[in-house]
């Protein structure tokens, strides 16, 4: 490159006066004939010389400074300070509530276009949690991979829905749900990618304009007014464990690993469970959630759970009951996997405030 040789716009330009022919500059400078070519259509001063004049004597530079290895080096300082600020500054989304006691429902892996989901089984937990003025997570895998992809549904599903009604389905429940807090699943990946994610993104916007969505895992704190504040990990699956017996591998190594939450909600194995840990080196309390989902009958339940023939109702959904007068160290939270026990301790809890 031109640059790399110490060569300006003035020694391409006495070259090729001389010479006449990008082509023999380039020979005479070892270099390619295009470097040649572009030094001199870009690097030329077209300003006409009175326009030039006047420039200068108002202060501004009008030519060109040779890039050195010591300014390529120095300009890093601030494309790292501004690359960290663009990834930092939504890490952890904030929701506002009004003081008092709340809900945080966590619904995931739905499956609405599968023969094996009970879409008004799932319609009514919805609507249980609006009446709670729950907080409304949804945590991937919103529709197979069939038809668009096909293969492994094929092989795991069974589904009688076609594309039109799968994506019907899918804008319905979206509308139904308001989601507060949306992560993409695996299934959205195998199902049309950015086809999706940009038809899902019209829907939300349309239905709940201040949705917090990111990729597969969002991040986000609750902040009563005057009250607690509790951070909240939704992922699809926390990466880091995959056990179908240990339900909150995951959850656990997560917190270990440094994500400072206080709440962690999961899906994606299809199975369920409740855990309170207790981080005895951080002097911290979390309480991880894994929900089943809404699939309950299929050839993939058939791998983890009682023969994929009693539908897997307990589990399905958690609702987190979070108390905004609780202390730093106190559990952050309470999880049900009952609407009904969840409403029963909110109640509580709003009851025992207002005394």
């Amino acid at each position: 490159m031109a640059v790399n040789k110490g060569l300006g716009f003035e020694a391409y330009k006495e070259a090729y006066d001389r010479l006449g022919s990008a082509r023999a500059v380039a020979r005479e400078l070892d270099v390619n004939p295009s470097t040649v070519l572009r030094c001199l259509r870009g690097g030329a001063d077209r300003t006409p010389e009175p326009a030039r004049d006047k420039l200068v004597d108002l202060g501004y530079e009008v030519t060109g400074k040779e890039l050195t290895s010591q300014d390529a080096w120095d300009s890093h300082a601030d494309s790292f300070e501004r690359s960290l600020t663009i990834a930092t500054k939504e890490h952890w989304s904030a929701i506002e509530r009004p003081a008092g006691a709340y809900v945080v429902a966590h619904f995931t892996d739905p499956h609405v276009d599968d023969n094996s989901t009970p879409l008004r089984l799932l319609e009514a937990d919805i609507r249980a949690s609006h009446e709670l003025n729950a907080i409304m997570c949804h945590g991937g895998d919103l529709l197979n991979n069939w038809p668009m992809a096909g293969k492994l549904a094929k092989q795991w599903a069974k589904q009688e829905c076609t594309l039109p009604a799968a994506i019907l389905r899918a804008q319905h429940y979206i509308n139904l749900m308001e989601p507060d807090v949306w992560v993409d699943g695996n299934h959205e990946e195998m199902n049309g990618g950015a086809y999706l994610e940009r038809l899902f993104g019209e829907w939300l916007d349309a239905a709940s304009p201040k949705v917090i969505r990111d990729y597969w895992t969002a991040r986000f704190v609750v902040r009563p007014e005057g009250g607690r504040e509790v951070r909240f990990a939704l992922s699809h699956k926390f990466q880091k464990g995959r056990s179908w017996f240990h339900p909150h591998h995951g959850v656990i190594r997560e917190a270990m690993e440094g994500e400072d939450a206080d709440v962690y909600m999961e899906g994606h194995l299809h199975i369920s469970g409740i855990i309170y840990h207790t981080m005895a080196e951080r002097q911290k309390n979390i309480v991880g959630v894994a929900s089943a989902g809404y699939k309950m009958l299929d050839q993939y339940a058939a791998r983890i759970s009682r023969g994929g023939v009693i539908p897997k109702f307990k589990g399905r959904c958690h609702w987190i009951v979070c108390d905004d007068q609780a202390g730093d160290d106190e559990w952050p939270g309470v999880a049900f996997d009952s609407v009904r026990q969840a409403e029963a301790y909110l109640n509580g809890l709003q009851n025992l405030r207002a005394v």
